[in-house]
């Protein structure tokens, strides 16, 4: 399976992102709507918790759009998004499919599953990230709404961190 298609984002989060978060006379700290999906989407995939579309109250009548020649000729971004697709695919406890199946859906770019197509699947976790991104930035000033996200990222990050401790005894050692 390979992500080759445009991005479409009905959650109506994306509308804002796009005018608030990437536009240089509001927050702006973001270049790029594929930026902040890029990013909304690891959040989506380390929590493993999707928003499809059909979970959304109030979808957009007209999805915001990531075309394909955006995701597929940055070689950064198509990189990132496709090992997200494939970290997703092999760890995701949001879909039920056998192992074989999935790392066919993640390794080999030929097979598809009529059930599961990339953009849609990836923008699932991507809908969860879009939310919790704006959960954590109250401010309308860059530098502190910059500070909120920050600190939202130290607690993704830091989330399992005590359980590690407590898990580690000397006699491991």
């Amino acid at each position: 399976m390979i992500l080759s298609s445009d991005l479409e984002m009905h959650h109506p989060l994306w509308e804002r992102a796009d005018n608030e978060l990437c536009a240089n006379n509001e927050l702006g700290i973001f270049n790029r709507l594929v930026d902040v999906y890029v990013l909304a989407c690891a959040i989506g995939i380390k929590e493993d918790k999707v928003i499809n579309e059909s979970d959304i109250d109030s979808p957009l009548n007209s999805p915001k759009t990531i075309g394909r020649n955006t995701h597929r000729e940055n070689l950064d971004i198509r990189d990132m998004l496709d090992f997200m697709l494939q970290n997703a695919l092999i760890h995701t406890k949001t879909i039920n499919l056998d192992d074989e199946e999935r790392l066919k859906l993640a390794f080999n770019p030929d097979y598809t599953n009529k059930k599961i197509r990339a953009a849609e699947f990836l923008t699932g976790f991507a809908n969860y990230g879009i939310v919790k991104i704006f959960d954590n930035i109250t401010s309308s000033s860059a530098l502190v709404a910059e500070a909120e996200l920050y600190k939202y990222f130290e607690q993704l990050a830091n989330a399992r961190y005590d359980d590690i401790l407590n898990s580690i005894t000397l006699e491991e050692i």
